[in-house]
């Protein structure tokens, strides 16, 4: 039975939920049969292929051609490192904490650094995830617009102003039906969006080489073609970024598009035979796959509009164009069907994060009346509340009003802000600055180190030595490309936020379509 990823164009889902610590992808696929090579690498494609595919063609217009494509190779290899390092940390946890089930991202970020480790995955997740929404329905707004706009031009009678182009209005005509599949607590038969996202990227890539050969081919015609090559297309090629800005803006785009590493560990948990030849040929074979997808989508968007790529090339295309109109449609409603399907591991996130830091206040608290109560009588020192663990092991439902609220408040804090903010990219440079960074190239090599250090300990109790005879010099090699991957991130974390604070501040980024630039749509 093939595996299928939790959320599609932007997948990162695999967080805990309930008072299990597995993540809602590794409750789905222990319940499933066995995982084969080929159903695992399509479950990674899934996570990594997502809408941010429609953003790289820009950031290769910022990032300039050259550099960029170094740029993307580069991360490519070191998503691929760091799938190796979040493998071998777990059989570090196996061997250090041989009781302990890890499921999934979180549950390593507990053996390496206890419940500081937990809280700080689950507070990343819950943001990360929680702009992921807010970008969903920037995307799927834009694609309205002009679908609407396209239907419009179409009709015999074209008013002078429609409210059809209004923002807000849009939002609500294509989100509040939806509405109710946000409620629902179990997304397993929503979970065939995966594969219809990479259905749809596939089907822009191919609408995005034909628009571009057809341009190309028209190159030397005399009739104006729309998007056709400029004369002088060969002075429009950057090929190093014009500042240090399009540089950090490609490094955080291009970061996001590995961003597989939640679901690393529960394909690892499925697979049949889980060798180390095994996992390594699905890390290598499912970003391959996917910086393949990517470069085709890059080269054929930027060799069509160059340094005009906006951050959704899409918008690039005339609103009149059938073919792109139906790419359109398409992105909307797999946009549209997958954002409960993001929402659920948001909700799941954030009941989680509250969870865990409800009960530390609670076991701190007692832990102070313990203290006050050492020198009263024992039968009157009884805890009021329950232990902390006993409470942990109840699997306790979330009230229907409990769930409604938070699905209303989430849809609400999500709603507004796509409503009003203009471009996709100030939201998209954070959850970059976020997800690229926090989840490629700091977490992992830092529980990889923890979890190393905490295996050497482990070997010199057991054998009453000195933690530096057990140190293994063949691996110093591993250890030195996780701390450059470290201290990396520790320097793209500062540069990538600090470019997307900028950005909100000055206003990089123009509006997106007409949904902006004006309340009223004209014929033209």
């Amino acid at each position: 039975m093939a595996q299928k990823s939790a959320s599609p164009l932007l997948s990162i889902s695999s967080i805990g939920d309930g008072d299990h610590t597995m993540g809602l992808i590794s409750q789905r696929l222990k319940a499933c049969t066995k995982g084969t090579v080929y159903s695992s690498v399509f479950t990674l494609l899934t996570t990594c292929v997502g809408a941010g595919t429609l953003s790289l063609p820009y950031a290769f217009s910022q990032g300039g051609l050259v550099l960029s494509s170094v740029v993307f190779f580069a991360v490519m290899m070191v998503a691929v490192l760091v799938g190796f390092m979040l493998f071998s940390g777990k059989r570090y946890c196996a061997e250090v904490f041989p009781e302990k089930e890890v499921w999934g991202y979180e549950d390593l970020a507990h053996a390496a650094f206890g419940a500081v480790g937990k809280i700080a995955v689950l507070a990343t997740l819950a943001l990360l995830l929680f702009l992921a929404l807010i970008a969903y329905m920037i995307y799927a707004r834009d694609q309205l617009n002009l679908v609407v706009q396209f239907i419009i031009s179409r009709t015999g009678y074209v008013p002078d102003c429609s409210p059809l182009v209004n923002c807000a209005l849009l939002m609500a005509i294509g989100f509040l039906p939806i509405f109710p599949i946000t409620l629902l607590r179990d997304l397993t038969r929503m979970q065939i969006t995966s594969t219809i996202s990479i259905l749809c990227i596939s089907y822009v890539a191919i609408v995005a080489t034909i628009k571009t050969s057809v341009a190309w081919v028209d190159f030397h015609s005399n009739d104006t073609v729309q998007n056709a090559i400029p004369p002088d297309w060969h002075k429009s090629i950057q090929l190093v970024p014009k500042g240090f800005p399009g540089l950090v803006t490609v490094i955080s785009y291009c970061s996001l598009s590995f961003v597989c590493q939640f679901n690393l560990l529960p394909v690892q948990k499925e697979l049949q035979n889980p060798t180390k030849r095994r996992l390594n040929i699905i890390v290598i074979a499912s970003i391959a796959t996917a910086y393949v997808l990517y470069n085709i989508v890059i080269f054929m968007a930027y060799f069509n509009f160059f340094d005009d790529t906006r951050e959704d090339f899409m918008l690039n295309y005339s609103r009149d164009d059938i073919l792109v109109t139906t790419a359109r449609a398409a992105l909307f409603f797999t946009l549209l069907f997958g954002y409960p399907v993001i929402l659920h591991p948001t909700r799941a996130a954030l009941n989680r994060l509250l969870g865990l830091l409800y009960d530390l206040v609670v076991e701190r608290i007692s832990r102070r009346s313990d203290w006050v109560s050492s020198s009263v009588d024992p039968e009157e020192s009884r805890p009021l509340l329950p232990e902390t663990d006993s409470r942990r092991s109840e699997n306790k439902k979330v009230p229907t009003w409990m769930w409604f609220c938070e699905t209303l408040i989430l849809f609400g804090a999500t709603f507004l802000p796509a409503s009003y903010i203009p471009n996709v990219g100030y939201v998209w440079n954070f959850v970059g600055s976020i997800g690229g960074v926090l989840v490629l190239y700091i977490y992992p090599p830092a529980f990889y180190l923890r979890l190393r250090y905490l295996r050497y300990v482990s070997r010199a109790e057991r054998k009453n030595v000195t933690i530096c005879s057990q140190y293994d010099c063949y691996a110093v090699y591993k250890e030195a490309v996780a701390v450059i991957v470290l201290i990396l991130g520790g320097v793209l974390l500062f540069l990538t936020n600090y470019q997307a604070i900028n950005a909100v501040i000055s206003r990089t980024h123009e509006p997106s379509n007409l949904c902006f630039q004006t309340k009223c749509f004209h014929q033209t």
